[in-house]
């Protein structure tokens, strides 16, 4: 089973059920069970590849950081010192908290980013004109915004180039005042005149109006993207219904911070 074979729409949905999950639920033990089930889900599908691990390890680093400052640091009411290092205080109910945001971190993380390294933008663009009816215009707007993000650091590096060619015989000094506001109202009108002509050439295709259009490729929706949906609300439901009925179940509590 691959990624690739569902629906756009359908894996964004089962995305979405995780996050908002994710963002209610407040106890190790729920967010500990989603993420394993993230984690055997990724394993199963064999989605796992060294640009997928390149993304995740700083993600593990953030969440690592969240677990020890909130273990050592979080305010919270009569702690108990479970152990020190130096000056810092690591309480247990300051461990409960740093696990329950990196269980959320890592959950939301490597959801996000099965999700993203396995679509691709033009067939969810397309699947959510068909499944969700977004209107044409705004979803090949977006398309084209998502295009404009490697024109924008070719057009940076041509900027960068072009001030070291001004500046070659004092490349110290290039290097040392080379900063981003030389660059940043050259790139925007750059920018600016593009979207202009890409608005231009939508409007010429009819793409402001409400018209019926044709598509060289379309997406469906399969029984078994029903299924994959149908599936992660079942697990999600069964995760938090069990939690419950064992008592460990916090919802909606908030984040007192350090």
């Amino acid at each position: 089973m691959l990624m690739n074979n569902f629906n756009p729409t359908a894996k964004l949905i089962a995305n979405l059920i995780i996050v908002i999950t994710s963002l209610i639920v407040f106890d190790p033990h729920t967010m500990g069970m989603l993420f394993v089930i993230s984690s055997i889900f990724v394993l199963v599908t064999k989605s796992v590849n060294r640009k997928n691990l390149k993304a995740i390890v700083p993600l593990v680093c953030f969440a690592v950081g969240m677990l020890w400052m909130n273990a050592s640091l979080a305010r919270v009411e009569n702690p108990q010192i479970i152990a020190t290092l130096g000056p810092l205080r690591f309480t247990d109910q300051g461990l409960i908290i740093g696990l329950v945001l990196f269980f959320r971190i890592m959950t939301i993380g490597i959801t996000s980013i099965l999700f993203t390294f396995n679509t691709e933008p033009d067939v969810l663009i397309l699947s959510l004109i068909k499944q969700c009816r977004l209107n044409p215009g705004i979803a090949y707007g977006m398309m084209t915004a998502l295009r404009f993000l490697p024109s924008m650091e070719s057009d940076l590096e041509l900027m960068n180039a072009a001030h070291r060619i001004r500046n070659v015989r004092n490349k110290k000094w290039n290097l040392k005042k080379n900063s981003w506001y030389k660059n940043a109202i050259p790139l925007l009108a750059a920018n600016i005149r593009k979207a202009e002509r890409v608005a231009i050439a939508m409007e010429a295709r009819g793409f402001q109006s409400d018209m019926k259009r044709t598509y060289y490729r379309t997406v469906n929706w399969g029984r078994r993207d029903t299924i994959f949906v149908a599936l992660t609300v079942l697990i999600v439901c069964a995760i938090v219904l069990f939690s419950n009925s064992m008592g460990w179940l916090i919802c909606f509590k908030g984040w007192r911070g350090f």
